[in-house]
């Protein structure tokens, strides 16, 4: 052990000697630093000059180490820096505003694997940002402006964050039901009056929708064949996406229905935009993903005039979800006019004569979109 010491002592003392650098040893007690710096240029024979932002009080115990290690540990805790120009140690505060910062800064180039610059810049500690800019008319490369010490720093860091980020499969149903559905017992219907209260539930289980109606008259259950769409419950779109970590992904199915009107003798037309937009913006959390997602639903409903009115609703929520899970996380309710046929037996169902026989009409109906949303395990890219 008294071999390695040696040793050591030995090895240090040359490397000082060749770096022609004389070893401190100084203790300062609440001195103001500028006369600490002055105490450190006497017993070094080197030139040390601060400037007006340097100022401050120190209190530190130097044994046995060179002059670039004390200054190091001097200016540490007033957050200013060194450098040597000339021969001449130069202390100041080495910030982006200062008219001193460019004797300091060295620049140096950060390029993105798996993200855009700005969001790499995002994820820093805020007092690293004022050091890094984001590249002109290069989404995914940095520059970073910095003493070389906090340079380095920053650069270890980027290396860390920028890390392939975990994509999950998400497969979005919607499904449109209408609402007479659940204010009618049909033949297919479960029914028991043993549960009480007041609830509404959707599920979906392979090609089945299924239906719990929880109510004053009892529990009521149904089961309806996604394969098999009728007016009372179709489904509007089935999507499967690929979406990565933190990135939002939209979902739309829309249509214009164009409506006919006559003003001061003119016939004109005015187009209203129906149908559902979904945004999802999954985050992972440990095993588990969190799940943001806002659906705006865009529908017509009869007002009386001759044009229906255009109306939008929304939801914003989030939900947690477990990888290879499948839940109902929205629901929106809304009026719309559906066409009924009406025809004399017989004669309405012969080839082309039989329009002549009958009569489409319109009435309004309540409908609820339903917004299913399965997760399929969540891997890295």
């Amino acid at each position: 052990m008294k071999k390695i010491f040696v040793l050591s002592f030995i090895l240090l003392t040359i490397v000082t000697f060749a770096l022609g650098q004389k070893l401190i040893n100084e203790s300062f007690f609440e001195m103001d630093l500028r006369q600490a710096l002055t105490q450190i240029a006497y017993d070094t024979g080197e030139t040390i000059i601060a400037d007006d932002l340097v100022g401050g009080y120190v209190t530190i115990d130097l044994k046995d180490v060179t002059l670039d290690r004390a200054l190091d540990l001097l200016l540490m805790s007033g957050g200013f820096s060194w450098t040597k120009i000339n021969g001449v140690y130069f202390v100041s505060l080495a910030t982006p505003d200062s008219d001193k910062f460019m004797y300091f800064a060295i620049t140096s180039e950060y390029r993105s694997k798996n993200y855009k610059s700005s969001d790499l810049v995002s994820l820093l500690p805020q007092y690293m940002r004022k050091y890094v800019n984001v590249a002109p008319g290069d989404p995914y490369t940095l520059t970073i402006t910095a003493p070389k010490d906090m340079s380095k720093k920053i650069m270890s860091l980027l290396k860390q964050l920028d890390k392939p980020r975990k994509e999950i499969k998400l497969e979005v149903t919607i499904v449109e039901v209408n609402e007479s559905l659940f204010k009618k017992w049909e033949k297919d219907w479960g029914y028991n009056t043993v549960a009480t209260g007041t609830s509404n539930s959707f599920s979906i289980a392979g090609s089945w929708f299924k239906v719990n109606i929880l109510n004053y008259l009892g529990n009521f259950t149904g089961s309806f064949n996604l394969n098999h769409t009728s007016e009372d419950l179709k489904v509007l779109s089935e999507s499967t996406i690929h979406v990565l970590d933190g990135a939002q992904s939209k979902l739309y199915s829309k249509t214009t229905r164009i409506y006919q009107y006559t003003e001061n003798n003119t016939v004109k037309y005015q187009s209203i935009e129906i149908g559902v937009e979904t945004d999802v913006l999954p985050m992972f959390m440990g095993n588990k993903i969190v799940l943001n997602i806002s659906q705006t639903l865009s529908s017509a409903e009869e007002s009386g005039a001759s044009i229906p009115s255009s109306v939008k609703q929304g939801i914003q929520t989030s939900v947690i979800m477990d990888p290879n899970m499948r839940m109902s996380v929205a629901s929106l309710s809304f009026k719309t006019l559906a066409s009924v046929e009406s025809k004399i037996p017989l004669l309405g169902d012969i080839p082309l004569v039989g329009k002549l026989f009958t009569q489409l009409s319109y009435k309004k109906v309540q409908k609820r979109i339903v917004l299913f949303v399965a997760l399929k395990g969540g891997d890295e890219r």
